[in-house]
This record gives structure tokens, sequence and C-alpha cells, in this order.
């Protein structure tokens, strides 16, 4: 298998949120973050697994967007987003 290095900034709280799952299961960091990107790949090919995963991303970046200060006001719910 080939390796690409990425040189992308990750930031600490997540870098040490990384550390602490891979750790906690039992795996290397690589070994780790590969099974979690398989994972999310094999989602897409699943409907009701797809739909957990854009709700995943839709949270992490709601839970970014709250950090950074931005305001709620006027914002669509997730079940609004989802069509729920």
């Amino acid at each position: 298998m080939a390796t690409t290095q990425l040189n992308a900034r990750v930031p600490e709280e997540l870098a040490d949120a990384v550390r602490a799952s891979a750790s906690r299961a039992g795996m290397n960091i690589g070994d780790y973050v590969i099974s979690v990107l398989e994972a999310d790949q094999a989602a897409s090919s699943n409907p009701e697994l797809h739909e957990a995963r854009a709700r995943m991303h839709a949270a992490a970046a709601y839970r970014k967007w709250k950090a950074n200060g931005q305001p709620e006001d006027g914002a669509m719910t997730m079940d609004e987003v989802f069509g729920a």
C-alpha cells in the first residue's frame, strides 16, 4: 500500500482526542486513523450509515462554529437541514 504524507495542521485538542481514542482501542495512531477513515468510507454505500455520517459531520461543524463564537440567530435546526 502506498502512503501519502499530509501536511495539515491538526488542532492540539483533536490530536489529544485521537491519541486517547487510539490508546483505548489498543492501536497505534496511524492504524486508528486508517480504521476511522475506512469506516467513514464504508458508510457512504449504506443509506442509513450515510445519513448518520452526515449528521455526525454536521454536529462536529456546529460544535466548531459555536466554539469559534459564531451566532445561532436565524440558524436552521438539524431536522430542517436533513428534512426530518
